[in-house]
């Protein structure tokens, strides 16, 4: 009596954005790039924070993130702005990983996943700079160059913004220019391009005035936050209102809209 046929059980395929987001992670972590390039993040920051200290006249902010003055981006931010630039750059430089991949097609559930998994690895890598610059400053200065500054809300709420703020630029500009030089050549000018024109506009009369309006609003309605709600609050719109803040913002709104304009019109063809 010949056996009955068997039922295999179908394909289990994980909703969106499940989907993108577990090929996003395979991708980022298939490939040694990441990690070589978050190693070398942290050599060239230590070495920068070293260097900077047996300088001098540098602010204790700007050593723990081993920021010099004459640079626009310190290595962090630019290692991070790299790493989102190598999300999508990577898929048009070689069009045959994303069937390799599983086929994912380039929808905003991709991009969501995509900008999620770079900001989560600029934020490690934000944490992982400052705390090794720290234990080196300490290692050869001492605790006196490795104390936490007074103002480290702020400074942290900044410098994680900026990271951030520089890989979702990155992954941004390589999935509208489709190139990873130009993701990266976007996040180099938002400091270089962008800044000027948002000092300029932040020292005009109409600026001033909204933000007297917007620090007003503040007084009246954060005074109510429990939980202390309000300094963290309070710390972000610092960092919005200051003009390398404001120049992401702008920047990534800008890149927002134009990658939107790209895939609708692809969507259209």
């Amino acid at each position: 009596m010949p056996c009955p046929p068997c039922h295999r059980p179908s394909q289990f395929v994980p909703p969106q954005p499940l989907r993108p987001l577990r090929y996003e992670l395979r991708r980022a972590c298939g490939v040694s790039t990441g990690f070589v390039t978050g190693a070398v993040v942290l050599i060239v920051s230590a070495l920068t924070t070293l260097v900077l200290a047996r300088i001098g006249h540098t602010p204790q902010a700007r050593l723990l993130a081993a920021w010099p003055v004459q640079l626009p981006l310190p290595p962090a931010a630019l290692g991070a702005g790299l790493l989102g630039a190598l999300s999508f750059g990577d898929e048009f430089r070689h069009p045959a990983l994303a069937a390799d991949r599983g086929g994912v097609p380039r929808r905003l559930g991709l991009l969501t996943a995509k900008l999620l998994v770079s900001a989560l690895t600029a934020l490690s890598l934000a944490f992982l700079t400052a705390g090794c610059n720290a234990e080196v400053l300490y290692l050869f200065y001492g605790p006196e160059l490795a104390r936490v500054p007074a103002d480290w809300l702020h400074l942290s709420v900044s410098w994680l913004a900026l990271t951030v703020g520089c890989a979702c630029a990155g992954v941004l500009a390589a999935g509208v220019f489709r190139s990873t030089t130009a993701g990266l050549a976007a996040v180099v000018a938002v400091p270089v391009a962008v800044v000027p024109l948002v000092q300029r506009a932040v020292e005009s009369a109409s600026v001033r005035a909204a933000a007297g309006v917007s620090v007003r609003l503040r007084e009246v309605l954060l005074s109510q936050w429990p939980f202390g709600g309000d300094r963290y609050l309070a710390a972000a719109l610092r960092v919005v209102t200051q003009p390398v803040g404001g120049a992401l913002a702008l920047s990534l709104s800008g890149l927002l809209c134009a990658y939107l304009l790209t895939t609708l019109r692809s969507r259209v063809r």
